[in-house]
């Protein structure tokens, strides 16, 4: 009956204040020590870099384990830390072997730290050769690993390497689990010439070597999975075969004769990117030749820095050439801002304004635009700032660069005094107003776990714990705020703008997998309820949120 009381009594302890530290413990110096071990086994690892980084702005430092796998650090400044371990061809793992690369850690004053165990588990290997459909080597060929992404069928890219004279490639540092190995042969220069114009009666079809994916296909759907275990060598071959490709003519207008333009095509998948082998006509007329079967983005640029003009359009090329196309070019134009605050701030310049697209792809793919981040804006002392070369869409504006242990927040954007915080339409110039504030919320509190059969909850370290926004902000990544439990599970979260939050408390979990609305849907039971006001301190406990297996 005394355990719940005292688990009570170390909650309560965790989250108040710490007291003053007597003048004997002041006068210590702290420090931080501990041991990397290898999994499974638990062997001793030696020559292992640990970096221990100070959130926020601090300082930070490195060490390397000894030939036990031991590693300490004195004299460490108190403050929270992160803790980055780095091996070559190892990974970091939690307990539970799950791939983990930073553990946070609390320091006190002159108090230390000692007996921190962290874990590494060996990485694996592909390699091999890719050879044409006579056997000989192809050198140059792109070859890439890529694994699904959490709760979807997408595929991100984890390594690439390129084939040397001899076909030859090889990925390391692979983290044991599933993954696909595809292809990607160097752009045909035959597509680089200049068109001729070919005789009557010849239709004889272009073929190229194609994106292909082990063990020999071009449909990522019928790909096989190649299954890695720690420390494997896995040899995966590919031969590529010359396959039927297609050819995308249009023509673009509203470019003057003295500029020159630019086709691009990007594949929708982020598998592939071409760009157009003959210059834009007089007339207008262009071609990209040599284009798989695929759904692409066609998009046209030309000028200069200072004034482009730009068009772009979806194209789906199935098994016949795409003609036809019609593309106006658009010119683009610059928007401009001033960031004040609603309190002395001081100086400006530690901000830097983002303009980014309301809505991007849900992956970048392996060729990404700067449409997928947006361009940022450097605040000059006075306030001002600009982005040159915007063309027209729909935005969102986002402010970064404060130090992350104030609380900042963006208070407000408008246009002529009309909120647009959630996103505008932009066609043309116009003049931004941001408000910043230093007023933001801040919650603290801690991250607890009951096992089964256990009689108390127990804190929970190196848990990710995110306030997620009500739902018309979620198109909006600065709006929401994370942090992370130290060894006494405590977290710390600041900077939250005034309003109604959904708090998680996930271990285990892909990075940003907390912005896809249908796992967040997934996890509404799990939700504590939280509304903050303009510079509101709160106290929360949290129980870890289960997670399904097809999110992790």
């Amino acid at each position: 009956m005394k355990r719940p009381l005292a688990l009570a009594v170390f909650l309560l302890a965790a989250l108040s204040p710490a007291r003053a530290q007597d003048p004997a413990t002041a006068a210590k110096s702290s420090s931080i020590a501990g041991i990397v071990v290898k999994e499974p086994g638990s062997e001793p690892l030696k020559k292992a870099l640990v970096q221990v980084v100070a959130e926020g702005q601090g300082d930070s430092y490195t060490a390397a384990t000894d030939s036990d796998g031991h590693f300490r650090i004195d004299n460490v400044t108190p403050g929270h830390y992160r803790v980055f371990i780095e091996r070559s061809g190892f990974a970091g793992v939690n307990a539970r072997g799950v791939k983990s690369d930073v553990n946070v850690v609390a320091i006190q004053a002159g108090r230390s730290v000692e007996d921190l165990v962290f874990h590494m588990s060996p990485t694996a290997i592909v390699s091999g050769r890719v050879t044409d459909e006579d056997g000989d080597p192809m050198s140059g060929v792109r070859v890439l690993a890529l694994r699904k992404k959490s709760g979807k069928s997408a595929r991100e890219g984890i390594g690439t390497a390129a084939t040397n004279d001899l076909g030859e490639y090889r990925l390391a540092g692979l983290f044991p689990g599933q993954y696909w190995i595809l292809a990607m042969p160097p752009p045909d220069f035959r597509d680089y010439e200049r068109q001729q114009k070919s005789p009557p009666g010849d239709n004889q079809p272009d073929t190229r070597y194609m994106n292909t994916y082990y063990p020999g296909t071009y449909d990522a759907t019928q790909a096989s999975a190649v299954v890695l275990k720690a420390g494997d060598e896995m040899p995966v071959n590919l031969t590529l075969v010359p396959a039927r490709t297609y050819r995308v003519r249009g023509v673009v207008t509203g470019v003057a004769a003295d500029q020159k333009a630019a086709v691009e095509l990007f594949s929708k998948g982020g598998d592939s990117y071409r760009v157009n082998a003959d210059e834009i006509g007089p007339d207008g007329q262009f071609e990209v030749r040599g284009v798989a079967p695929g759904t692409y983005q066609l998009k046209v640029s030309s000028g200069a820095e200072a004034q482009s003009l730009t068009a772009h359009q979806d194209v789906n090329v199935v098994s016949a050439d795409v003609q036809g196309l019609k593309l106006v070019v658009a010119p683009s134009f610059a928007i401009s801002g001033h960031l004040h605050s609603d309190s002395a701030l001081g100086d400006l310049t530690q901000f830097v304004v983002n303009l980014r697209l309301a809505d991007v792809p849900e992956d970048a793919g392996f060729f990404m635009s700067q449409d997928f981040f947006g361009p940022n804006a450097s605040v000059d002392r006075q306030g001002n700032f600009n982005w040159k070369n915007i063309n027209p869409g729909e935005f969102i504006v986002q402010l970064y660069g404060a130090d992350a242990r104030r609380n900042f927040y963006l208070k407000s954007v408008t246009i002529g005094g009309r909120d647009v915080t959630t996103g505008f339409p932009v066609s043309g110039p116009l003049i931004l107003d941001l408000t910043v504030s230093p007023k933001g919320g801040t919650i603290e509190g801690l991250v607890t776990e009951k096992k089964q059969g256990a009689d108390v909850a127990r804190p929970v370290a190196n848990a990710t714990v995110v306030a997620v926004p009500e739902e018309k902000y979620r198109r909006l990544p600065s709006r929401f705020a994370t942090g992370s439990t130290d060894q006494f599970g405590s977290f710390t979260i600041r900077g939250l703008a005034p309003g109604s939050y959904s708090l998680y408390a996930w271990q285990d979990l892909e990075d940003g997998l907390w912005y896809d609305a249908d796992f967040l849907r997934s996890q509404e039971a799990n939700a504590i309820a939280v509304t903050m006001e303009e510079g509101s301190n709160q106290k929360v406990e949290l129980q870890l949120s289960p997670v399904a297996a097809e999110w992790q």
